[in-house]
């Protein structure tokens, strides 16, 4: 576990403009997130920030510092409530919690490390080579920066691009319903909710009934079988299972299971055409 206070002491802060651009508190100049020399502490960024009036400072992760940072992009709606997605991720990590700068994403840290950055439309996790702005503005219950390893695991699993591209844009009239992958990753994100945050003395029967459900979704085609036995087994360490009893209870549900799970197909989007005048 980390505190702000301990990250504020490392030469790992950087300022930024109103376009995000990160500057280098020494110089006033532009600062690289590859190139240490280009940070500083978190008060000679503030200090830097006030005499050439950037918009605000920001956090650079190294893989050394062990911290990880996830950003959930317009994660509010119109009433200011999260998403649902959001909001299992924000009970899943139970972390550091803080409003982007722009008031309408999350901007999460937490103690661990993932095997690489992930970017995808709307979430993001990086280790390193990379900026956090930090505005301070806490959401929810003000925490410190938690040990997180196996949520953060299981957040990658889920989240990571197995050849690392972006999946192909096709319009959902050429989805196979059998592969409705925001359908099966939800499911999956909840799964792993519910088993890293069971009770003790539900935890083993929480762990097979929700793999168990997954695998009728692995039989059909729509998830991985490696994709679940890595994010189930990483939910189930961070719930307090051991590792015997985790992977014997992943391989049961596995075994015993042979459903299929009916899919239902994505729903349309609709695109609001502007009328011609």
């Amino acid at each position: 576990m980390k505190t702000i206070a301990e990250l504020k002491t490392l030469s790992q802060w950087v300022g930024y403009t109103s376009n995000k651009v990160p500057m280098c508190p020494h110089t006033g100049g532009a600062a690289s997130s590859n190139n240490p020399d280009t940070w500083g502490t978190a008060a000679q960024a503030w200090s830097a920030k006030k005499r050439y009036g950037w918009a605000g400072v920001g956090y650079v992760f190294t893989i050394g510092a062990g911290v990880v940072g996830v950003d959930l992009d317009d994660c509010f709606d119109d009433n200011d409530r999260l998403t649902d997605d959001a909001r299992q991720i924000v009970q899943m990590l139970n972390s550091y919690t803080e409003r982007s700068p722009s008031g309408k994403g999350l901007h999460i840290l937490a103690c661990g490390s993932i095997p690489n950055s992930v970017k995808r439309p709307g979430f993001e996790m990086y280790n390193e080579l990379r900026y956090f702005t930090v505005t301070g503005n806490q959401y929810g219950e003000p925490r410190d920066i938690e040990d997180r390893q196996g949520e953060l695991e299981a957040l990658f699993a889920v989240y990571c691009d197995v050849d690392g591209t972006p999946p192909p844009q096709v319009s959902m009239s050429e989805i196979d319903p059998a592969k409705a992958g925001r359908y099966a990753q939800k499911a999956l994100t909840n799964a792993m909710l519910t088993v890293s945050s069971s009770a003790n003395g539900v935890r083993n029967h929480s762990l097979f009934k929700e793999t168990a459900s997954l695998v009728e979704l692995v039989n059909a085609g729509a998830l991985e079988r490696g994709d679940v036995e890595r994010a189930m087994t990483a939910a189930a360490l961070a719930s307090g299972l051991e590792p015997n009893e985790t992977q014997k209870t992943i391989a049961s549900a596995f075994k015993k299971v042979k459903k299929v799970r009916n899919i239902p197909p994505p729903r349309p989007r609709y695109i609001a055409i502007e009328d011609t005048v």
